[in-house]
């Protein structure tokens, strides 16, 4: 199987870039050297050579500019966690065509590069990448990227330990406000040993359920009969999270919201965009947490428009629960910005609101996080007949400070 596994890695997929040459023909002779991640890690700016395992598979968009770029994420034995890798091309064929995670990518004179974390920068005027079909390398497999020292599967299940576990949901049961899920993996949980007891009455009278009441025959017909099914009980944290304001807001908010818009309903409490979307009326308006994923348009011409009344501004709103589209009305604009700006302080807002960072010497990161900002919004209609399928949000009452 070695062997099998080594011929295997040897011979690139038809239509991958390859790497150099320059390997093969030294005779036996080594023309570069390969470095773990870890270590590359260690000479930000350099130009290196990576061997590793693609962990996560992003998607082929258009960047900013004329070119394609995608993200993979590669880790190997050095740093399990991973690093990300971005590659750029003129068109999409010539991006890696990752099949699966576990793929194996050699990378060639890639760029270590640090824009708040680590991270590879494929130049595709030097640098070169080859790709190569295997399984998940041994240590991948017991190693998963983000876990350690975490067991995966039931048949590795041990008394008194924290794992995570991933497993298929069959069937979940409420019992005295206590939730019971029922989980599969296809595996088998190891043997129980049991207490010796010299009284053979005692073994006689074991119980066959253990813990609540048996299941209906109609769900255990829909059971799988191989593997063990694994209950697993919870407490009712969840109902705290529901019953606190603060604890409801997203945690990635924490502890506090970012400070760049005002809104006129501060005594208002918190709703969520999924509350919002299933509130019993078609109309209402609510204060809620949210991050400006989106926005359309954005070009600082038509902004200018929005200000004079001429344009409506479409931002695409998300939290934790939902993502929706809301309007910034034409009569709103100029409030929403907080006053009638130039346009070069327009696309400085706009940028702000939308967590695109300013350009340094390095050029301009090619990843962005926009803030969380708190923003009263309300829902409307646009045909009585059809109130829910018509139904819109606008955004009132909130300016975007300087």
């Amino acid at each position: 199987m070695e062997e099998a596994a080594a011929r295997e890695r040897k011979r690139p997929r038809e239509g991958d870039a390859a790497p150099s040459a320059a390997a093969a023909a030294g005779a036996g002779k080594a023309q570069y050297v390969y470095l773990p991640v870890a270590d590359a890690l260690k000479a930000p700016g350099a130009r290196v050579f990576l061997f590793a395992a693609v962990s996560e598979i992003g998607a082929a968009v258009r960047s900013r500019g004329t070119d394609f770029t995608l993200t993979l994420r590669v880790a190997d034995q050095s740093r399990p966690a991973g690093i990300s890798v971005t590659f750029f091309a003129d068109n999409v064929a010539l991006l890696p065509c990752v099949k699966a995670s576990g793929d194996v990518i050699s990378l060639h004179n890639v760029v270590i590069t640090m824009h708040g974390e680590f991270f590879v920068t494929f130049n595709k005027k030097f640098s070169s990448f080859a790709l190569f079909e295997g399984k998940m390398r041994t240590w991948l497999a017991y190693n998963p990227p983000g876990l350690k020292d975490l067991e995966l599967q039931l048949r590795s299940l041990k008394s008194d330990t924290t794992f995570d576990l991933v497993c298929k949901v069959l069937h979940v049961y409420e019992n005295n406000g206590e939730w019971i899920f029922y989980v599969w993996d296809g595996t088998d949980t190891p043997a129980a040993e049991f207490q010796a007891i010299l009284d053979a009455e005692a073994v006689e009278s074991s119980p066959l359920h253990l813990e609540g009441v048996p299941l209906p025959r109609e769900v255990l017909c829909t059971m799988p009969c191989v593997g063990t099914v694994l209950r697993v009980f919870t407490n009712r944290m969840y109902d705290s999270r529901i019953a606190n304001q603060v604890h409801r807001q997203p945690m990635a908010s924490l502890p506090g919201a970012s400070n760049i818009a005002d809104v006129e309903y501060e005594a208002a409490g918190y709703t969520t965009l999924m509350e919002s979307l299933t509130h019993e009326q078609v109309t209402h308006k609510f204060k809620t947490l949210v991050r400006v994923v989106a926005a359309y348009p954005c070009r600082a011409s038509e902004l200018r428009l929005l200000l004079t009344g001429s344009y409506c501004l479409r931002l695409t709103l998300e939290d934790p629960t939902a993502r929706i589209h809301a309007y910034v009305h034409k009569d709103d604009g100029a409030k929403f910005f907080g006053g009638f700006l130039t346009a070069e302080a327009l696309i400085k807002k706009m940028n702000k609101l939308l967590g695109i960072p300013e350009e340094d010497e390095e050029g301009t990161p090619l990843t962005r996080n926009p803030p969380w900002i708190w923003c009263c919004v309300k829902s409307y209609r646009l045909d009585k007949n059809d109130p829910w399928g018509s139904r819109r949000y606008r955004i009132f009452g909130t300016e975007i400070r300087d």
